[in-house]
């Protein structure tokens, strides 16, 4: 019986009976043709959908009624510290006369990865590492060194005053999130995609994106193979 292409048939040809599918010379099988495989996403699209799905966390996360428990591993006062860890270099380089211009699209996600990284080092050895990670990364994009000095301090002080000790690891996560969210295009930053998008991802990207991550990097190790 054949059943039509909506149902996920093939196509009639009007034939009737069981007669040989052979016509002429030619031949056909009579297995089933095997389904269309899933479309392989690009590296760059599989990194925005990854980035769009943080976004959305993060709008979930700040949309959380005050004093509502934490539900995930990340909760709105961690990624309040964040957004003022990242409010205190974007005051202080405002301060000084120094604004974003079109070659520093990414400075601002560049110093919030250098601070993401720079906290690893823990809490008592992160007051010089983040200052000078800061300062480097800001350096870099072409702010001038004494703002990017005063920037420095200015994330070092937010941390420690804002940053209980049992909460440093969470709030780690909180400003790596926020590099993320605030990165323009995460596919052209390999420091935010490695040091911040793809840490995150086991604990808050869907595992169908997880899935397509781990096929992006295993394509271009084969590629460097």
């Amino acid at each position: 019986m054949c059943r039509s292409k909506a149902e996920g048939g093939r196509r009639c040809n009007g034939r009737k009976g069981r007669g040989p599918l052979s016509a002429a010379g030619g031949s056909a099988s009579s297995t089933p043709p095997d389904p269309p495989a899933r479309t392989r996403r690009s590296r760059e699209a599989v990194l925005r959908a990854a980035q769009q799905q943080l976004r959305d966390f993060f709008d979930a996360v700040i949309a959380v009624a005050p004093g509502a428990p934490a539900v995930t591993v990340v909760s709105a006062v961690d990624v309040d510290v964040a957004g003022q860890v990242a409010g205190a270099i974007t005051g202080t380089l405002q301060a000084h006369g120094h604004t974003h211009g079109e070659r520093q699209d990414h400075l601002l996600c560049s110093a919030l990865a250098a601070v993401a990284h720079a906290m690893e080092a823990g809490e008592h050895a992160a007051r010089a590492a983040v200052t000078h990670s800061v300062q480097a990364a800001l350096t870099a994009w072409g702010t001038p060194p004494p703002a990017a000095v005063l920037a420095g301090r200015a994330v070092t002080d937010t941390l420690m005053r804002l940053t209980p000790v049992q909460h440093w690891e969470v709030v780690r996560r909180a400003v790596q999130l926020q590099a993320v969210v605030v990165c323009p295009n995460v596919a052209e930053h390999p420091e935010v995609e490695n040091g911040c998008l793809r840490p995150l991802a086991s604990d808050l990207l869907s595992s169908a994106i997880q899935k397509e991550l781990a096929e992006v990097t295993n394509r271009q190790l084969a590629t460097v193979d």
